[in-house]
């Protein structure tokens, strides 16, 4: 080999070396020098991992611990991380983790990715009931609503649809080529209970149809979160109040304003690590007049027990075991009975039912979760 050459690998040696030292030991620098200017906002919908305390106790562990929270916490880590997920968003048109990119910039859950949920398998038509889990969910079913007929109580089973019922034509071709059948296990399970139980069942995806034919323009879910937007939300409580004899009107017939939004907190987005951005657009509308006047606000957390009073309108009691969907509910629902409490899993307690001793009781989920009619008691 020449020496020309050999010196020219030697530089490229050199230069490499120099590039890549100077970035690990610059990056730092550079956080270290404009760091607190940057946003560090946690978009991922997790907890980040914490500085571990280096004790006598901790000492064993304290490695594994500093390398988790290092790697949760390293320099411009989220802005590194929201750039790969806009490059496989907007120019890859990929999903990162759970997280499905559909048609028209469409975002979808993919529960199946991390065993929490079967959305997937229920738009596939592959996720079904056996003949023994529909009776066992009967059953479960029945018990709840004979405690309720014996202590003078309506029960009500209410079922949001997935988001890609609704919307399965924004669905990649793969997942709709692969459907094997129309129906999965919800709609065995409501069958079913129609059949051969006096279970009342109100199947959201009936009414929201029902509106979608005569404005498929107005989107009833947002494009980049799992959940329904305020109007699915409104569509949704007036179809459980119709089945509590209270009527509602339409929505077209609500002072209803269509309005744009830039999300940050849709979990959808936060799951694509997608960021805070105004280049991500979501459409909502603003039901004016909400809450009515005289509705008391009794707890507002939407991520704990909310609770609302309204004397002087329906006399009843309601208390509502609800997931995420009933967020925009509450609202709703919060004008037209004396009270109502809607309360999470993470905060039920069956005793709640005997303090509150309600006229109504309304057991309230999203279609992906199902399957935990066969084996969930809610009564005490």
């Amino acid at each position: 080999m020449s020496n020309d050459k050999k010196s020219k690998l030697n530089m490229r040696f050199v230069f490499v070396h120099i590039t890549f030292w100077g970035f690990i030991i610059g990056f730092p620098l550079l956080y270290m020098l404009i760091g607190g200017k940057v946003d560090t906002v946690n978009f991922e919908n997790r907890n980040l991992a914490e500085k571990p305390a280096l004790t006598a106790e901790t000492i064993s562990v304290f490695p594994l611990e500093y390398e988790a929270y290092y790697n949760d916490n390293f320099p411009f880590r989220s802005k590194l991380i929201t750039l790969n997920s806009r490059i496989s968003y907007q120019i890859l048109g990929e999903g990162v983790g759970a997280t499905i990119v559909g048609k028209d910039g469409w975002l979808f859950y993919n529960g199946d990715a991390i065993a929490n949920g079967t959305d997937i398998a229920q738009f596939k038509g592959v996720d079904r009931f056996t003949d023994e889990e529909l009776r066992q969910a009967a059953e479960s079913l029945e018990a709840t609503k004979a405690w309720c007929d014996e202590h003078g109580c309506e029960f009500v089973l209410f079922i949001a649809p997935n988001k890609e019922r609704v919307y399965g034509e924004y669905m990649p071709e793969q997942y709709r080529t692969y459907r094997q059948g129309e129906t999965c296990n919800t709609d065995q399970l409501i069958e079913y209970l129609r059949e051969n139980t006096d279970i009342r069942i109100v199947w959201a995806y009936e009414d929201m149809e029902e509106y979608r034919t005569g404005h498929p323009d107005e989107p009833m879910y947002y494009h980049l979160d799992t959940h329904w937007n305020y109007l699915g939300g409104y569509i949704g409580s007036r179809a459980l109040l119709r089945e509590l004899g209270i009527e509602m009107p339409p929505a077209d017939e609500m002072d209803m304003e269509k309005v744009v939004r830039y999300p940050t907190w849709g979990d959808l987005t936060m799951l694509m690590n997608l960021g805070a951005s105004d280049l991500f657009s979501d459409t909502d509308y603003v039901f004016h007049g909400y809450p009515v006047e005289g509705m008391q606000i009794i707890s507002d957390d939407v991520n704990g027990i909310v609770g609302y009073m309204n004397p002087g309108r329906d006399s009843r009691d309601v208390v509502i075991y609800r997931d995420s969907f009933c967020n925009i509910m509450r609202y709703f629902l919060g004008e037209h009975f004396n009270t109502i409490r809607m309360v999470p899993k993470e905060y039920w307690d069956p005793s709640i039912l005997e303090e509150d001793a309600p006229d109504v009781l309304v057991f309230e989920l999203t279609e992906r979760f199902v399957d935990m009619l066969v084996d969930e008691h809610i009564q005490p």
